[in-house]
């Protein structure tokens, strides 16, 4: 039986909290019955990383950790309602540390979180955010799910498939300028790593002047896009994974039983 997930390429308000946790409210109220759902990189918020002054971006940072517990108790709320799993990021603040963090909440009011391993360095990220050191992989209605943010598509070592997860995430905030690379590597972890990935990237113009397209898409395990967003356009992308399929493709053509070992340090 197909799972539904759904993508959810959003315009975001850079810096309005609250208007973007409403938006996302409205949107999930007026959708149908899905299994996954999952939010661009930084949703309450918008990039972090835009060009700001050191003090501004300190201020700011401080500013949406601070409502951390706000959008945990609505992811919460949204998963309870849609009986979906919610996936989305934002700042979280622990003791003289800040994250940037994925916050997975269940229907049943558990939570799950991946802390952002590769801190994006060109943009500054790795002066204000501290990265993560454990991966996220958990199963959910029979998929094995791995949960990656933005920048880590670019780090195929850090994506290995090896505890053979289904589903690959990636949560972004990827500008338009470097769609072609977003494209290119979401089908290149499908392929190596076997498996469904789901890229969910936002749209629109942040307050720096970067521009996002969106590309949001499902891709199969042979690199074929299974369905993807318009450019530029706010849209909810939903698609199905065929378990069935994938088991066969892997059973057929078994790539991952070749994969090298080695771990991660």
């Amino acid at each position: 039986m197909d799972l539904k997930i759904a993508l959810i390429q959003s315009s975001l308000v850079w810096g309005d909290v609250s208007r973007n946790l409403s938006d996302i409210d409205r949107k999930l109220r007026e959708a149908g019955e899905w299994d996954i759902v999952l939010l661009p990189e930084m949703f309450p918020a918008g990039a972090m990383m835009v060009k700001r002054e050191a003090e501004e971006m300190i201020v700011e940072r401080e500013r949406i950790a601070g409502c951390y517990e706000e959008v945990k108790r609505k992811m919460q709320e949204w998963a309870c309602r849609s009986g979906a799993l919610v996936m989305g990021s934002t700042v979280c603040r622990e003791g003289e540390r800040y994250y940037n963090r994925l916050i997975a909440t269940f229907p049943d009011g558990e939570t799950k979180y991946y802390d952002k391993r590769h801190c994006f360095r060109m943009g500054g990220e790795n002066e204000y955010f501290t990265p993560g050191q454990e991966r996220l992989v958990f199963e959910y209605k029979g998929v094995t799910i791995a949960a990656f943010i933005c920048y880590d598509l670019r780090f195929p070592v850090w994506s290995r498939n090896v505890e053979k997860y289904d589903l690959a995430v990636y949560i972004a905030n990827w500008p338009a300028s470097r769609r072609n690379v977003w494209q290119t590597l979401l089908r290149a972890r499908a392929i190596e790593n076997q498996c469904y990935v789901a890229g969910v990237n936002c749209v629109g113009t942040d307050n720096s002047g970067l521009v996002y397209a969106g590309d949001s898409a499902l891709i199969d395990a042979k690199g074929e896009i299974v369905r993807a967003a318009y450019e530029g356009k706010e849209e909810i992308v939903v698609a199905g994974l065929d378990l069935e399929a994938l088991a066969m493709f892997r059973k057929k053509f078994a790539v991952l039983d070749d994969r090298d070992s080695f771990e991660l340090t």
